[in-house]
């Protein structure tokens, strides 16, 4: 490696996911810091994990971990985080943060250390858990909204989008394991009935599948059960919420999905047909992977997105989709609104009671047969990598006048702004679950 006087290496480290759906998320990011003027490198591990171990901590000026599970990968028998201890190091949530607690161990272990050392950080693509959970934990977290990820064919001309629907995603897998088929009363009783009596539980089924249901299932349940954020997270109480969130999470898009019959709908992803069983206009076409779900967009009059349990921030399908010119339906979020996306390619539905078919029909989304999905220069200007990395190390927007070495000089003062940090020390206990690889929605 050549050596120079001021560290100019900034890394993203990311984990294998068998549809690319973390990797190339890494990548995108770590063009959008080279833009910015980093030397800047997106590493798998454990598959890049000898090329980490090459990196001279003195040359890094950044690392930022996509999920805790490259925090799990030592460095000369020192947490990475100690290792490259000269620089700012984030965790970037990418979903919702109690599955990490509940599921690897270096994700306490990061939040223990970062309430004493003012580098270390949490990074959310959305804002509601940072709102319930963050003065809880005592620790910095940013916000690091999704871009868009376009594939722009230069010289291919344009088609009409079929009259048909997308649905990308898979169903059955969440990350709560709750069983598919299982009930909400059955599941209510299994994880909390030790912990909660049944009067409780019977407010708490009511609450999470009322008409005006929080976002975020896992804070309807504390707020029932009357738990603070330390009680939501010690360890009997943070599996069943893991638990209750995944049902929500999962029933919450089946009952979209549901709402669609009548409509041609096609599925990239697993599980659907199992639950749905046979749906006329149905199709189940298979997998994509993420890399190469824009390709795929332009080819339908819409895209669904559902952010089932997410509720200040959208997925990056939703920013994909209006950059490639393809409408997406997508539920109602208080993160719609700051990403200021066309209205034209925005339709919101009601998460907690979905008629979609019947508000497609009167939309007439399907009326114009020749109708063309053309890339739009205005999402795309906006709603990319290289200033989404801008606006999270700045603070603020770069300019069309700011020089890439401005990022650069704020990088650690944005970074290492001391939080308010907690002076008692974290109370979760250790898990029983198996340090298992996340995977995507």
């Amino acid at each position: 490696m050549t050596m120079s006087a001021v560290p100019d290496t900034f890394l993203v480290l990311a984990y294998d996911h068998p549809l690319r759906a973390v990797e190339s998320v890494a990548e995108r990011m770590a063009a959008g810091l080279s833009a910015l003027g980093f030397r800047a490198l997106a590493l798998t591990v454990p598959r890049d994990g000898a090329r980490l171990a090459e990196m001279a901590p003195e040359q890094v000026c950044g690392v930022l971990s996509l999920g805790p599970l490259p925090l799990t990968t030592p460095l000369g028998g020192r947490p990475l985080w100690e290792h490259f201890d000269a620089c700012p190091v984030a965790t970037w949530l990418l979903d919702a943060p109690l599955y990490d607690l509940a599921r690897v161990p270096a994700m306490r272990s990061f939040l223990a250390a970062a309430q004493r050392d003012p580098r270390l950080s949490l990074v959310s693509p959305e804002s509601g858990y940072r709102d319930w959970l963050g003065a809880h934990l005592g620790v910095r977290w940013d916000l690091l909204p999704y871009a868009a990820f376009p594939r722009l064919e230069p010289g291919s001309t344009p088609v009409p989008a079929q009259a048909r629907i997308a649905v990308i995603g898979t169903v059955g897998d969440e990350l709560g394991g709750t069983p598919v088929g299982e009930s909400l009363p059955d599941l209510l009783q299994r994880v909390a009935g030790r912990i909660a009596r049944t009067e409780r539980l019977a407010a708490l089924h009511d609450a999470l599948r009322a008409p005006d249901a929080h976002a975020l299932p896992a804070r309807t349940v504390a707020d029932v059960l009357g738990w603070d954020g330390a009680q939501a997270l010690e360890r009997e109480p943070l599996s069943a919420l893991i638990a209750i969130d995944s049902w929500v999470k999962r029933q919450r898009r089946i009952d979209a999905v549901r709402s669609l019959a009548g409509q041609p709908v096609d599925f990239f992803g697993s599980g659907w047909q199992q639950v749905l069983g046979d749906v006329p206009g149905f199709r189940h076409v298979g997998r994509v992977h993420h890399d190469r779900v824009a390709l795929l967009m332009p080819h339908y009059r819409a895209v669904l997105n559902c952010d089932p349990n997410w509720q200040g921030g959208v997925h990056d399908r939703v920013y994909t989709a209006a950059a490639m010119g393809a409408t997406c339906v997508t539920n109602t979020n208080t993160g719609l609104a700051a990403a200021g996306l066309p209205a034209d390619l925005v339709v919101t539905y009601d998460a907690n009671r979905p008629r979609l078919a019947e508000q497609l029909d009167a939309m007439g989304l399907f009326s114009d047969a020749t109708h063309v999905n053309r890339p739009r220069a205005d999402v795309l200007a906006r709603h990319n990598w290289s200033s989404r990395m801008a606006d999270w190390l700045a603070g603020s927007p770069v300019g069309a006048d700011g020089a890439p070495e401005d990022v650069a000089q704020t990088l650690t003062q944005t970074f290492s702004a001391a939080p308010a940090v907690r002076t008692t020390p974290l109370t979760i206990a250790p898990p029983k679950v198996a340090n298992e690889p996340l995977v995507a929605a």
